[in-house]
């Protein structure tokens, strides 16, 4: 039984990252899911472990039901099981396209359940899943809204798995990280607006520490993975402080009111 690791938006970003990571695991093969066969190509031709291709675009359950044949017909021992796929988008609820915001609420959430739920009966003592989620997740964020409910639910659905899953000796681990420098930007701030509508950031991780970080925490099995004072800080202030207050002052740091003054 060949042992793999299964990989979500593998093609860049952290999913990436991951995969250069877990390519001197000594693992059978790596699987790697992306909407790009051609960055999944450039993937392939870059790491040691043998590659496979799955250029799939997991929003669509057509795609979902193939990725579960494959795995009804080869019947992998899956050691690592990394959801990496997701987007955001910055801005106002109307700013947005309502297709858009359901499309995310779809991979970021949706996806994630099924390609979890589907791999889970190729997995065995000792397996580990990392989920990526954010630190928004832990704080309702107008005009990030959509996008911070989603992690929100990661974060909660991960958690609650974790513990489930004990029991057969699998460990789920939640990543939250902060502001991350990867391709996430060049998709959040496309939207129907002439302002830039997030300017302050406070930090910018690597997304190769993050990851690091983010393995370390799930050979310990630990539940969530954290990278960083600031991110780390964040999240315990937000649990203690009223949410109203957590988003008067990310409104204020962010000069909402100014930017959307009569708009």
């Amino acid at each position: 039984m060949k042992k793999i690791a299964l990989i979500t938006g593998a093609s860049s970003g952290m999913g990436r990252e991951f995969v250069r990571e877990i390519d001197s695991l000594g693992l059978d093969e790596i699987w790697g899911v992306a909407l790009s066969k051609d960055k999944l190509e450039k993937v392939k031709a870059e790491t040691k472990t043998p590659f496979k291709v799955f250029a799939l675009d997991l929003t669509k359950e057509e795609n979902i039901t193939l990725l579960q044949e494959k795995l009804s017909k080869e019947k992998p021992d899956i050691k690592w099981l990394v959801n990496a796929s997701g987007f955001g988008k910055f801005g106002r609820y109307d700013e947005i396209e309502i297709s858009q915001s359901a499309n995310m609420i779809d991979l970021n959430c949706k996806a994630l359940v099924e390609v979890t739920e589907h791999a889970l009966p190729y997995m065995s003592e000792g397996a580990r899943i990392l989920q990526i989620a954010s630190v928004a997740g832990f704080q309702p964020t107008p005009y990030i809204n959509i996008y911070a409910a989603t992690k929100a639910f990661v974060v909660s659905y991960s958690r609650a798995l974790n513990v489930e899953l004990k029991s057969r000796k699998i460990s789920v681990t939640c990543v939250c990280p902060f502001w991350t420098k990867t391709p996430f930007f060049d998709r959040a701030t496309a939207i129907k607006t002439d302002r830039d509508v997030i300017t302050k950031f406070v930090a910018m991780y690597k997304p190769e520490d993050v990851v690091r970080k983010a393995m370390k925490d799930a050979r310990k099995r630990k539940e969530l993975s954290i990278c960083g004072f600031i991110a780390r800080s964040q999240v315990r202030l937000v649990s203690m402080l009223p949410k109203k207050l957590v988003m008067k002052v990310w409104c204020g740091q962010q000069k909402f009111d100014k930017k959307y003054k009569n708009k």
